[in-house]
């Protein structure tokens, strides 16, 4: 009797073991990237667990986008625009068959499209029928003004699906650029903007950029001479990009100890000045600026 309690005890346990192999195998998150193969019999789920697996979404998954915050937590990204991928992702994975690779694949390609991030997004479902979304975000830097708008590019000059009317987007601007506008998720060419892109870089890093507005890239025979353009309406010549100064100009840390010295003894980057000139030996000013 005892050995015959024993087995069935044994055969409960087994039975056990196998429901609970099995809910965790449908369970399991599936992380699928841009062109991987999802293939169920390898990953050793049955048929029965493919049925169940059906019945955990209704042909249109819910979406989860992980998206990028502020060190305060929040998202930084427009609601409008947050509203709008996740719509676009949503319709991209409609009638999507439940823990297949097909619904994480055209999530995945949606997302790239967009333009807004770097490298191949990861998607991956959820045990309660979600797919779940990360990405490595392109962050705004600026904008470029385009005739009467604010084109937005990240860090590393690409172009976002963000424009706004001038002086509305809240960034600072760079103004006269030589290249023509790319398409949206591509980068901007001309080493105008990228120098002042690096420009920008600098003067954030030596705490320098709270009085900026913009900066003028130069057109015509001024063409790749930088002016950093103040709150007040200063323009401060700066110069060639960083690292790429012309004949008889200052290096790069010397003219930003000049505009520190400036910011130091007058609380202003342009020294309170109607317009500067930093380039030179010594920092000049123009009384009649236009004349």
């Amino acid at each position: 009797m005892a050995k015959k309690s024993t087995k069935r005890k044994s055969n409960a346990r087994n039975s056990e073991h196998s429901d609970r192999n099995r809910r965790i195998a449908i369970g399991t998150s599936l992380i699928v990237l841009a062109g991987a193969v999802f293939v169920a019999g390898a990953m050793g789920i049955s048929e029965l667990d493919r049925a169940a697996a059906s019945t955990i979404v209704s042909g249109t998954p819910e979406v989860v986008i992980k998206w990028d915050t502020l060190s305060d937590g929040s998202v930084w990204m427009p609601r409008e625009e947050q509203q709008r991928l996740n719509l676009a992702i949503t319709r991209s994975v409609q009638g999507g068959r439940a823990l297949s690779s097909e619904p994480l694949k055209e999530a995945v390609l949606t997302l790239q499209a967009s333009g807004w991030v770097r490298g191949v997004p990861e998607a991956r479902w959820t045990s309660d029928g979600q797919i779940v979304i990360e990405a490595a975000w392109r962050v705004p830097a600026g904008v470029v003004r385009v005739g009467n708008r604010e084109i937005v590019i990240d860090w590393d000059r690409h172009v976002l699906p963000l424009d706004y009317a001038i002086n509305e987007s809240n960034l600072i601007y760079f103004a006269n650029t030589d290249a023509p506008m790319p398409q949206t998720g591509e980068q901007w060419p001309g080493i105008d903007l990228q120098d002042g892109i690096t420009l920008l870089r600098d003067l954030r890093a030596n705490g320098l950029l709270e009085q900026v507005v913009g900066f003028d890239l130069g057109s015509g025979a001024d063409s790749g001479v930088i002016s950093i353009l103040t709150k007040r309406g200063t323009p401060v010549i700066w110069g060639a990009g960083p690292g790429r100064e012309r004949p008889g100009e200052k290096p790069t840390p010397v003219k930003l100890n000049r505009l520190k010295a400036l910011y130091e003894r007058t609380g202003l980057i342009d020294g309170g000045m109607p317009n500067l000139d930093i380039r030179g030996a010594d920092m000049m000013v123009d009384p009649n600026p236009g004349g």
